[in-house]
Order: structure tokens, then C-alpha cells, then sequence
């Protein structure tokens, strides 16, 4: 999606949108800090699909990983983060629209975003639109 193009959405709460013709459009917002920058999209199967990008150069295909124990959860779970396009990049993909707080850590690298603030509705349009049928 790059880092040109994007327009508000809702500038109170930092949420940018970016429309490109033949593509679903994705929101996104940058970490106060602007370490990172959070992105979600609606796939073409109406699931969303998350991305944090953080603002840290790697080498094409390199994959970090760690494990990591969340005190809420008491889990263990192993994150990754890929480089993608030169950033590295952490995924999420869920089957409905998110709606809790989305957070993540692997070594140096954390996120939090609480996505429950998020107004998905240009998002849910767009994809309405686009799998509509004429009768």
C-alpha cells in the first residue's frame, strides 16, 4: 500500500484511508511514537487481514521469531515477523471485523493498537460493493 496516498479518515483519532482503483481500500494508522504503522484491510472473502509495519530496514525474506508468554493469556506463543518490501512486518488475519486490542511482541518490536476504535465502515462498504449482484 505504500506510504503515499493516503487521505483521513478520522484525523481525531489518527486513522488514514487510502483508495486505489481496482484494489479494496485499507485503513491504517501510525503509532504515536511512529515506530510502526498499523494496517487492515477486507479481503476479497470478506475476512480482514492486519499488518504492523515498523519503521526498521531488513533484508528481503528474513523471518524473526520469537516465544513469547502473554500475562492475560498465560500462553506461550510463537510470534514472527517477515520483511516484506524491505520493512519488517507482522500479519493477523481474522474471520470477522476485529474488535479487540491487537498487540504483538518480538524482541525490540511491540505493538498495540486498540482496534475496537477502529471505524471499519468505509472498509465493510467497499467489499458490500464490490461482491453485490444486480437482480
Amino acid at each position: 500500500m505504500g506510504s503515499s496516498g493516503w487521505q483521513w479518515h478520522n484525523k481525531s483519532q489518527g486513522l488514514q484511508i487510502k483508495r486505489v482503483d481496482g484494489y479494496l481500500p485499507a485503513l491504517r494508522k501510525v503509532s504515536k511514537s511512529k515506530e510502526y504503522a498499523s494496517l487492515i484491510t477486507i479481503t476479497e472473502s470478506g475476512s480482514y487481514r492486519g499488518f504492523v509495519f515498523f519503521d526498521q530496514d531488513c533484508e528481503e525474506g528474513t523471518i524473526v521469531s520469537e516465544k513469547v508468554t502473554y500475562a492475560d493469556t498465560k500462553s506461550l506463543q510463537i510470534e514472527v515477523l517477515h520483511c516484506l518490501h524491505g520493512k519488517l512486518v507482522y500479519m493477523k488475519n481474522w474471520p470477522a471485523v476485529p474488535s479487540e486490542r491487537w498487540r504483538g511482541r518480538v524482541g525490540n518490536f511491540e505493538f498495540n493498537e486498540a482496534l475496537n476504535e477502529w471505524d471499519f465502515t468505509p472498509l465493510q462498504k467497499a467489499y458490500l460493493k464490490s461482491v453485490a449482484e444486480l437482480i
